[in-house]
């Protein structure tokens, strides 16, 4: 079963504030020095030299990317979206302000995705949990999923339940251990299982929320054809295909900051999903550490290879 969250535009807030234009445009001041240091021998600058400076410097802005991510975090329910990627702005000259620009969008953009996927991994765990457990059949027959499709925390959550319930029904049917995130990377690395009927994937309810989609616009992705694409391929809850064109960084997870370490270190007892006590161990801060630790681990064997 499926409910689809109501997302009125006319909710979304879309309108800069004062400051935060202001800081913006200090920003995104040009620094002489270090163009003179990229300069070529006759004098003139390389423009890719150039752009890769304003990206770097516009990617390392730790204002944009917790901004991005408190935005995710505080866009709940079918409440109102926070989302503010779609006024970040966009140029194509001079190549250090388009490469600034660019850099902000992504750092904004990771930021509103790391939180998304940290809270499709609470979710997870938590729907994992309550389907790993006699009676499962009739969990899922009951079960509603709720899709808000705008990639903050309740869209996250409830994404990463509705996948984790079949792996948790599915492990505890196989009679395997109960681990969550071992189940979870099974997921991401593009493994579906189909319970009682109910489907993970493209077969299953879920709608994954798409990197770099301002969620007032559900037509498509408005902004991508503006940015240039990562080395890589593009930042998702699951493993996709392909290559893309420029070299950009990967998806960044930054150090969580006290106040966000705060936020996440909580343990419910029950999910706003059933009744069920959960038993997973840990709050949802050290299951966002488990899956970190995971990836950087992937990510180390992977570089041995």
């Amino acid at each position: 079963m499926m409910a689809t969250g109501n997302m009125e535009s006319s909710e979304t807030m879309n309108t800069l504030t004062k400051n935060k234009m202001l800081q913006w445009m200090s920003g995104a001041a040009l620094s002489a020095s270090a163009l003179l240091l990229a300069g070529c021998p006759d004098g003139t600058v390389d423009p890719q030299v150039e752009y890769d400076l304003g990206f770097t410097a516009g990617f390392a802005n730790d204002d944009e990317y917790w901004q991005g991510f408190a935005d995710s975090y505080d866009t709940v329910d079918a409440g109102t979206i926070y989302y503010s990627g779609s006024e970040i702005p966009f140029y194509e000259d001079p190549p250090y302000d388009a490469g600034y620009w660019d850099g902000v969008w992504y750092a904004y953009n990771d930021g509103y995705f790391v939180e998304y996927d940290y809270a499709f991994t609470i979710g997870f765990s938590e729907g994992y949990d309550v389907a790993y457990q006699p009676g499962y059949e009739d969990f899922l027959e009951n079960d509603t999923h709720y899709e808000y499709l705008d990639g903050g925390f309740t869209d996250g959550y409830n994404d990463g339940f509705s996948e984790g319930r079949v792996f948790g029904a599915f492990d505890y049917a196989d009679d395997r251990d109960f681990d969550w995130l071992d189940a979870m990377l099974d997921y991401r690395d593009g493994t579906d299982l189909e319970v009682a009927g109910v489907s993970t994937g493209v077969d299953g309810p879920v709608e994954l929320y798409e990197y770099g989609v301002d969620p007032a616009d559900l037509v498509g992705k408005a902004l991508s054809p503006l940015r240039p694409e990562r080395d890589a391929a593009v930042p998702a809850i699951r493993a996709t295909g392909g290559k893309a064109k420029a070299e950009t960084p990967t998806l960044s997870y930054r150090e969580l900051p006290g106040n966000v370490q705060t936020d996440f270190s909580t343990r419910p007892t029950t999910s706003p999903r059933a009744a069920a006590t959960l038993r997973v161990e840990g709050n949802w801060l050290s299951r966002i550490e488990a899956y970190r630790d995971a990836l950087e681990a992937a990510a180390t064997a992977k570089s041995r290879r």
